[in-house]
């Protein structure tokens, strides 16, 4: 008898890694796919000159970004136990919402109440932040948000757009 089991008899299950982990590769995949829509928007929406970032510069970065971590997601999770967690529902369709939101928002109210409206949506499932808390993250983000891309940046962002 060696380690618990007896000589030549099937190692267990319990550390067995094979197939798609639902926490490891699905979500790597999911990830990519998501980044792929990042980077063919923002190729879309023009990346302008290194000294005059377009619009799509931005979204075409984020996305190039998110492409490269999901496949060092993808391999960490095949170099991994097997063991894998299942995914946070509720957290990716908020996730998705969010950036619906601020698809659709941006250009209608402007960036900053855009990432505001954005950065609510994104929180609500997190329940160890109230709804102030919340407020006043969105409330900082946006702010952040207008200093960095309209001030600093130059990005032709309207930060607020009057109905």
């Amino acid at each position: 008898m060696k380690n618990g089991r007896e000589a030549g008899s099937a190692p267990s299950d319990e550390h067995h890694a094979g197939g798609l982990g639902w926490g490891g590769e699905i979500g790597g995949i999911i990830l990519f796919a998501l980044s792929v829509v990042f980077m063919v928007g923002g190729w879309q929406l023009g990346l302008g000159a290194p000294t005059r970032l377009g619009t799509g510069a931005f979204p075409f970065v984020t996305g190039a970004v998110l492409a490269v971590l999901s496949v060092f997601i993808c391999i960490a999770e095949r170099k991994g136990d097997g063991l894998a967690e299942t995914p946070d529902w509720i957290g990716l369709v908020a996730i998705a919402a969010a950036l619906v939101v601020f698809a659709i928002s941006v250009e209608r109210i402007g960036l900053v109440p855009g990432v505001f409206v954005t950065v609510i949506v994104a929180s609500l499932p997190d329940r160890s932040l109230s709804f102030v808390g919340k407020a006043l993250l969105g409330i900082i983000v946006a702010l952040a948000c207008w200093g960095i891309f309209i001030e600093v940046l130059n990005l032709p962002f309207k930060p607020f757009v009057v109905i």
